[in-house]
């Protein structure tokens, strides 16, 4: 498994060591048709990176593995299912396919995928964006209420994130990693919600390390 473009950024030496052990496991499993990695531990304009998505295209049973640390996020997809969900918008498939690294695929199953839809993949759904902004709004403000700060901070952050991803799907560019967010809404011209995520992001990577 190549984990070059992920030098330095791992979220933590247990995250490196459990997926470079998991994968090569994973690709021996017969119904496994494609392995990638996505998000801001690949993304070279990403400074930092606070975990790991890794996304699984599977055939007949979803597979079975033990639970990954905290800062490894895995997303399982039925192969039948993966193109209906491309062509409804599906974030995951869509920034999987703009943005990720391929760790393993079968027959070139991947890399014919990506070929079909990396120049007209649909952008993400603004409007279900501005959902999910108000919902993390609402809990941020309930959970303030009764005093639990972290959980209320992490919903903060989502609320901006949800904000920064609509922004962007409006001015018809499709939202990077987290950490990219700020710098693609100044190209837009929203300094000040860029500069909100900015901050909110750097305590949280601060309180992190």
């Amino acid at each position: 498994m190549n984990t070059e473009a992920a030098n330095d950024k791992w979220p933590s030496a247990q995250a490196k060591e459990w997926v470079e052990n998991f994968v090569p496991r994973l690709c021996r499993q017969p119904d496994i048709w494609a392995i990638v990695i996505f998000g801001s531990v690949i993304r070279p304009n990403a400074k930092y990176c606070l975990d790991v998505d890794l996304l699984i295209i599977y055939q007949n049973d979803r597979p079975n593995f033990a639970s990954p640390p905290l800062d490894v996020d895995i997303r399982s997809y039925r192969r039948e299912d993966v193109e209906s969900l491309i062509t409804e918008g599906y974030e995951v498939l869509g920034w999987t396919i703009h943005f990720g690294e391929v760790l393993y695929e079968k027959d070139k199953y991947w890399t014919t995928l990506c070929d079909k839809w990396k120049d007209h993949l649909p952008l993400p759904s603004a409007r279900i964006a501005d959902k999910r902004a108000e919902r993390a709004k609402r809990l941020f403000e309930d959970i303030k209420v009764i005093g639990d700060e972290d959980a209320a901070e992490e919903q903060f952050i989502a609320m901006l994130t949800q904000m920064a991803r609509a922004c962007l799907i409006r001015s018809g560019i499709y939202p990077a990693s987290r950490p990219e967010l700020p710098d693609q809404l100044k190209s837009v011209g929203k300094y000040r919600l860029a500069s909100q995520l900015e901050e909110v992001l750097q305590k949280r990577r601060e309180l992190k390390v």
